[in-house]
């Protein structure tokens, strides 16, 4: 891995940092996640509005609100991941979503300023819960000779064995990405909807792995050489930056929807550690000591997460229900710009229930299929690689509206195919993993 390089700039945060593209990716990805409405429709909603979640991607659907609303959301996911050998198995309870919103004005009034809508939120913005389980039967290129031709000072008699006869890598991740929101929307004639907002995150992950190789190499007590590489990454910081956002009705069918959010100031502190050994001879195991154990904790100044925008079109079938389509992007000066497309159906066979359902497909910030370059000082010794080549979303959801009382469900399946390199020098493994998530939202509205 790269260090990690300072640049000035000209505003109040006078020192930035180029973080490392994997690092850099990890911290930006998002989940499609939120209330059951949002989630039953994959998220495609912001030319729509009229959901907490939806304000998130844009702050004019806050504008669609006449009342005032309190809204909260429990989610259950249950996490998988398999390489045809080995499938491991995580779940996990949460609270997802959490918003108060403030509707200011005459819901009979047709012209002029209608309302004036603030909402205070909670969003989970991603969840990292994954543990992966895989390994090579056959054998790989070697991380200990990577490290030794590197020019590392490995201190440590080691074979130099160009390949393994067998590796074996796990890990196991956890953490999140957090928003706390304030934002605001107006209604103009019930044709346009303008939204702003100012938005807190506050994240942190935790990555714990462990690679280990065999090799057919014997010592003189007819012992196996091998190596094992344990290590722990630990990020965290908060982050600050803004969202802009428009709805506007031609006419009474249709609605047009975009929306962006501004580049996010975020502090980075990063925690490393880890062991690195390997067994000499039949009795005990050598370790390196100046890579035995080393732990490093330290602030790496600022950097910009990605800038997003949003576009979106919907067209609605009078009181029965509507269809909508929506192109997503984040973009990022040091990785492939993220490109998502939604789609997203609700029917109200009767007033005051609705059933909706949903599709979204995303690409990847990594631009090609290659592995991420270790730290070449070894001071960090995660050398993994783990990024997603796409993500798909099926899901469904029902929900009811009633004068007082909001109550929505929805089911959403995940499928992931990803690429994890235990090096730089390894073949990947290749991964798929699913997620089952259900959710429930309880609501009250004035």
């Amino acid at each position: 891995m790269k260090p990690l390089r300072y640049i000035l700039f000209a505003l109040s945060i006078t020192c930035l940092s180029t973080i490392d593209a994997q690092d850099h990716a990890r911290l930006s990805e998002r989940d499609i996640m939120g209330t059951s409405r949002y989630v039953g429709m994959s998220g495609a909603m912001t030319a729509i509005g009229g959901d907490p979640s939806a304000v998130v991607d844009n702050p004019a659907g806050l504008g669609v609100y006449r009342r005032s609303e309190a809204m909260f959301t429990m989610d259950y996911m249950r996490d998988h991941a398999w390489d045809g050998v080995s499938r491991t198995t995580r779940g996990l309870y949460m609270v997802p979503q959490a918003s108060f919103i403030f509707s200011y004005g005459d819901p009979d009034e047709d012209e002029g300023v209608v309302a004036n809508n603030f909402m205070i939120s909670y969003q989970r913005l991603k969840t990292f819960n994954r543990t992966i389980e895989s390994g090579s039967p056959d054998g790989d290129a070697s991380l200990g000779s990577l490290i030794a031709t590197s020019g590392v000072e490995m201190g440590m008699d080691y074979p130099q064995a160009r390949n393994s006869v067998s590796n074996v890598m796990t890990l196991q991740e956890t953490g999140y990405l957090n928003q706390y929101a304030l934002d605001w929307g107006i209604n103009i004639s019930h044709r346009l909807y303008i939204g702003a907002g100012m938005r807190l995150y506050s994240y942190r992950l935790s990555a714990d792995a462990d690679y280990y190789e065999k090799f057919n190499i014997f010592n003189e007590s007819g012992k196996p050489y091998d190596i094992e590489n344990e290590n722990r990454l630990i990020m965290s910081g908060v982050g600050f930056g803004g969202a802009f956002g428009l709805i506007y009705r031609p006419c009474g069918w249709v609605r047009l929807g975009a929306s962006v959010q501004t580049p996010t100031v975020n502090t980075l502190r990063t925690y490393t550690s880890g062991t690195f050994s390997a067994q000499t001879d039949s009795l005990r195991y050598s370790n390196a000591p100046d890579l035995s154990w080393r732990t490093t904790e330290k602030d790496e100044g600022a950097y910009f997460a990605p800038w997003r925008a949003s576009f979106g079109a919907a067209l609605q079938v009078g009181d029965y229900g509507l269809v909508s389509l929506q192109y997503d992007m984040a973009h990022a000066k040091y990785m492939n710009t993220l490109h998502t497309l939604k789609a997203g159906l609700e029917v109200v066979p009767v007033l005051g229930l609705y059933i909706n359902a949903g599709y979204a497909y995303e690409s990847t910030f990594k631009s090609t299929n290659t592995p991420y370059a270790m730290d070449p000082t070894f001071e960090r010794q995660d050398t993994h690689s783990l990024f997603p080549l796409h993500t798909q979303y099926v899901s469904a959801g029902i929900g009811y509206r009633g004068q007082i009382i909001v109550a929505q469900v929805a089911y959403q399946y995940r499928w992931q195919k990803m690429q994890l390199y235990a090096h730089e020098a390894a073949q990947p493994y290749d991964i798929n993993a699913d997620t089952h998530r259900v959710v429930f939202t309880l609501g009250w509205h004035n």
